[in-house]
């Protein structure tokens, strides 16, 4: 299998959700569940482990492995062992099977030390190192194998989600300005402009003579002429050789260095601003929309992780729910 790469930017997420629950609760409190978690049967493991208790498409989890997450769950829960709470512990796994397995079909599995770096996150909160943070689980009955396996199966699932969902899920300046006016944080609109640009890049190559350099000029030059709005990028720039064509979204001005914020400010919509040396390159803007910014970008930004997170969240919850209908599960 190839390892899971395009999930280690969202790791640290995922040790935020796995570990919440535990970062809240002192270790001391964590003790003082020991006599709650005496009321779990704790039969032989060898035996619990040969029990199986459900087949999910011909992945077993036995009774010992509903045991080891109803412990997990008490502990980080505060939750009392219950029926309810060993239901809860078995639909879990069920659908971490589910996870795994749906990346198994796409050759994907969590590299360990993603997996490590999560669980370093989560005693580095509670001042502990890894071993001590295993030997405490260990103290109130659970494998830190649990753990460990709650954490593959949400690194692993979020590399899912955006794999499928992450072009189809556009957060648009609306949904911002709606959420930031229901949050109160809307505020007034700044003098900010946003910025929807393309860039145009020749590299100059480090041989290249005055009349190498003055004949790509004339060539960006021509396309600028020709340029009346960005939808007519694709058509005038087929065919030429060396050039580069970017897509920057809202793009800030004050992150274009001078001459160029200055070119793309004045510049109309449908415009291109005049090509420019820009170290080894020749570099030139078209406009392609502009629109005021409302309240503080920090807080936009925030805003529009927070709410594609959300959409994700939905998609995720309909993929699992599409994967587990289509699933052989059945209970023993």
């Amino acid at each position: 299998m190839k390892p899971c790469r395009p999930v280690q930017e969202h790791t640290w997420k995922v040790a935020a959700r796995v570990s919440s629950a535990w970062s809240r609760m002192a270790f001391v409190a964590a003790l003082a569940l020991l006599a709650g978690l005496a009321g779990i049967p704790r039969p032989a493991q060898a035996q619990a482990e040969q029990s199986i208790v459900v087949i999910v498409n011909d992945d077993p989890i036995s009774a010992y492995d509903i045991e080891q997450r109803e412990r997990f769950l008490a502990i980080t829960t505060h939750e009392e062992p219950s029926a309810a709470l060993k239901k809860k512990a078995t639909e879990m796994l069920i659908e971490e099977r589910l996870q795994m397995q749906q990346a198994k079909k796409l050759g994907l599995t969590p590299p360990e030390e993603d997996v490590a770096k999560v669980l370093a996150g989560m005693a580095e909160k509670n001042n502990m190192s890894p071993d001590a943070l295993a030997s405490a689980l260990g103290q109130m009955g659970v494998n830190i194998k649990t753990l460990k396996d709650r954490i593959r199966a949400q690194i692993v699932w979020q590399g899912i989600v955006q794999r499928k969902f992450r072009r189809d899920v556009v957060i648009g300046d609306a949904a911002v300005d709606k959420a930031l006016a229901n949050s109160g944080q809307a505020g007034k609109a700044s003098d900010e402009t946003a910025l929807q640009l393309r860039q145009v890049k020749f590299e100059i190559p480090s041989n290249a003579d005055q009349a190498a350099i003055a004949k790509q000029l004339a060539t960006v030059e021509a396309l600028r002429a020709r340029i009346q709005s960005c939808a007519d990028f694709a058509t005038l720039t087929k065919g030429l050789q060396g050039m580069t064509v970017k897509s920057l979204q809202d793009q800030m001005p004050t992150s274009l260095a001078q001459p160029v914020r200055t070119l793309v400010m004045n510049a109309k919509v449908g415009e291109m601003t005049p090509p420019a040396l820009s170290g080894s390159a020749i570099e030139a803007y078209a406009v392609c929309g502009k629109h005021a910014i409302k309240g503080d970008p920090t807080q936009r930004e925030q805003t529009e992780r927070k709410l594609m997170e959300q959409e994700m969240g939905i998609r995720a919850e309909g993929l699992l729910r599409d994967i587990r209908q289509d699933a052989f599960i059945e209970y023993r």
